[in-house]
């Protein structure tokens, strides 16, 4: 198995990474794979990474660098079902947090949005359970106090409460409130092209001054 980053976006790994884009989260939970593929057209910020087996890809990993904030988003990763549980979710992972630290000088950590558990159907819940589980052992933590909302991915969809979890670069135990406003900002703006201020408010209204980034109990 190889682990390496894509950017031959006519090639037939491309269109096997497309399908397990749709076949992986519903369609109410992740953006058109449309703009997903104009961003890696167009935009030198947006990076592919494939897991490869036996000239087939069997996951992916997709990741914006905002280097001048010194973060980056990991956007969505995937694994098709035969290959689950072998710690192929794990390399990946690895991989794209390497690739982050060598695209970004002195680099804080990579940011993921994580769908919370509770009020779930029980095997929904398992299911984000485990999510959650999956970046926790992988050194994730939760930024207490920042209610983080997903701006709507289609229309007529409400914003969604999520944990905004970081595995940071560094041993660092909390972040400033201005630094995390700007995440946001960034994110809402350049990834959701979300133009209001609205859910930012909202999400800035209570936040502490100091957010300290906590290992999150199940």
């Amino acid at each position: 198995m190889i682990i390496k980053e894509l950017d031959d976006f006519g090639s037939s790994e491309f269109e096997q990474c497309i399908k397990i884009y749709n076949s992986s989260f519903p369609s109410n939970e992740i953006r058109p794979v449309q703009k997903v593929v104009e961003t890696l057209k167009h935009d030198e910020n947006y990076h592919l990474y494939v897991s490869i087996d036996n000239s087939s890809v069997i996951g992916i990993s997709l990741m914006y660098a905002f280097k001048a904030l010194r973060f980056g988003l990991l956007d969505y990763i995937a694994v098709i079902p035969n290959y689950r549980r072998r710690d192929i979710g794990k390399d990946l992972f690895n991989f794209t947090l390497e690739k982050f630290g060598s695209l970004v000088s002195n680099g804080i950590g990579l940011l993921m949005e994580i769908q919370k558990e509770s009020g779930l159907h029980p095997d929904e819940s398992a299911i984000r359970k485990n999510r959650i589980s999956f970046y926790t052992l992988l050194g994730s933590k939760v930024l207490v106090g920042v209610n983080y909302l997903l701006p709507p991915l289609h229309y007529g969809v409400e914003p969604e409460e999520m944990h905004l979890m970081i595995k940071p670069l560094t041993d660092i135990r909390q972040l400033s409130k201005a630094s995390v406003i700007r995440f946001v900002r960034a994110i809402y703006s350049t990834i959701y092209e979300y133009p209001h201020d609205d859910l930012l408010h909202k999400i800035t209204k209570e936040m502490p001054a100091k957010i300290m980034l906590r290992t999150l109990v199940e």
